[in-house]
C-alpha cells in the first residue's frame, strides 16, 4: 500500500504519480508514495523479482488504492481494484486473452450487454509533442480536441484535427471517415494499425460491440498505444478500464482493472433474511436456514417490533418461538 519513491516508481506509468498522495519519512526525509494504482506495482515486479519467470507472465491482483483526485470514470478517492495483467506477449493475442477473461467473468455476473470503447493516447501525445499545445498559437487546437468541437479550427493546415474528432462512434463509421481525411504519416500509420487490431479482435471474439473515440486519449495517457473502457450498456456505466503499457525493461504489458463499485451496482445480489430475536427468548437455531442472519436483542425493556424495524429485519420471533413478519 505504501512504498519508497525510487526510479522504478518514478518511471513506470509516470503520469499516475500526479494522482498519488506523497508522505515524508521524518528521520530519513525519504518520500513515501501511497499506492494510487496497482498496475505500476505489477509492472515493477515483472521487471525485477519476476524477470526470470517464463514469458508471457500472467498475474491477477486485488487490493485497495487511494487517489488524491477523482477520475472521470470513478468518483471515489479510495476504492478496491481487481485486475489481471499479461506481460511479455504480443499486443494482439494478449488483448484477445484479456478481453476473453473479462467477457467471461462479467457474463458469470450476468453482465452481458457490454461495449468496448477504445482511444489512442499515442496520437494525443504525438500531437502534443509536435504542436506543443501549451503555447498560445496552438490554443485553438487544444480547445478543439478537449471540447470535441470541429467548428473551432479554420486553418487547413490543421484540418486533420477535425478528422480525428470525427473519428468517433462505431469502428465501421470511423473506418469510413478515416478515408475522407489526409492525416500525417505517423498518425495515419497508428490508425491503420488500430483498425487491423480491431479486425483481429472481431475474428476471435465475435460478436463484439466496439466503439472508438480518438480524442479521448488524454484520459488514457498512462497507456502506450491504446486504452479502453468497458461499459455496461444497460446503465451506461464504465465497469472496467485497461490498455497496454511498457514496463521498466521495455516489455509490453497489457491489463485491465475492474471497477468493483460499478459492478456491484449492476449485480443483483441475493437478499439475506434477517430475523430479530427478543431479549428473553431462547430459540432453536436448527429451525433457521443457513442463509439467515439472527439479530439478538441485548437490552431488556425494548420494544421488539420497533427495534426489528431499526435493524432492517424482515421477521421477528414471537414469544411462542414462531416467526412473524415485521
Amino acid at each position: 500500500m505504501m512504498e519508497y519513491e525510487d526510479n522504478y516508481s518514478q518511471n513506470t506509468l509516470q503520469s499516475l504519480k500526479n494522482n498519488s498522495f506523497l508522505l515524508m519519512e521524518p528521520e530519513t526525509k525519504k518520500i513515501l508514495v501511497l499506492r494510487s494504482d496497482i498496475t505500476p506495482q505489477v509492472a515493477k515486479l515483472a521487471s525485477t523479482k519476476l524477470k526470470h519467470y517464463a514469458r508471457p507472465l500472467r498475474l491477477a491482483y486485488s487490493g485497495e488504492v487511494i487517489r488524491n483526485s477523482k477520475i472521470s470514470y470513478n468518483s471515489e478517492k479510495q476504492f478496491r481494484q481487481i485486475g489481471v495483467e499479461l506481460i511479455g506477449g504480443s499486443n494482439a493475442y494478449s488483448l484477445v486473452e484479456i478481453l476473453d477473461i473479462t467477457i467471461n467473468s462479467l457474463a458469470k455476473l450476468k453482465i452481458k450487454n457490454i461495449n468496448i470503447d477504445f482511444s489512442l493516447p499515442a496520437i494525443f501525445r504525438y500531437i502534443d509533442k509536435n504542436l506543443d499545445l501549451k503555447i498560445k498559437s496552438n490554443r485553438l487546437v487544444k480547445e478543439a480536441l478537449e471540447n470535441k468541437d470541429t467548428s473551432v479550427i479554420k486553418n487547413n493546415k490543421f484540418e486533420y484535427i477535425n478528422g480525428l474528432i470525427i473519428l468517433s462512434g462505431t469502428v465501421e463509421d470511423a473506418k469510413r471517415n478515416f478515408k475522407k481525411y489526409k492525416f500525417p504519416k505517423k498518425i495515419s500509420k497508428m490508425l491503420q494499425d488500430f483498425f487491423k487490431l480491431v479486425t483481429f479482435l472481431k475474428k476471435y471474439l465475435s460478436p463484439l460491440s466496439i466503439t472508438v473515440d480518438i480524442t479521448e486519449g488524454k484520459s488514457f495517457l498512462e497507456y502506450n498505444s491504446f486504452g479502453f473502457k468497458i461499459y455496461n450498456k444497460d446503465n451506461a456505466q464504465p465497469i472496467a478500464v485497461g490498455g497496454d503499457y511498457l514496463s521498466n525493461n521495455n516489455e509490453i504489458g497489457l491489463g485491465i482493472s475492474f471497477l468493483v463499485s460499478k459492478i456491484l451496482e449492476a449485480v443483483e445480489t441475493k437478499k439475506i433474511i434477517k430475523i430479530y430475536v427478543p431479549y428473553k427468548l431462547d430459540i432453536n437455531k436448527k429451525k433457521v436456514k443457513k442463509d439467515t442472519i439472527l439479530i439478538k436483542e441485548l437490552f431488556p425493556k425494548k420494544n421488539p417490533f420497533k427495534e426489528a424495524k431499526k435493524h432492517g429485519c424482515n421477521f421477528i420471533f414471537n414469544k411462542n418461538g414462531n416467526i412473524d413478519k415485521v
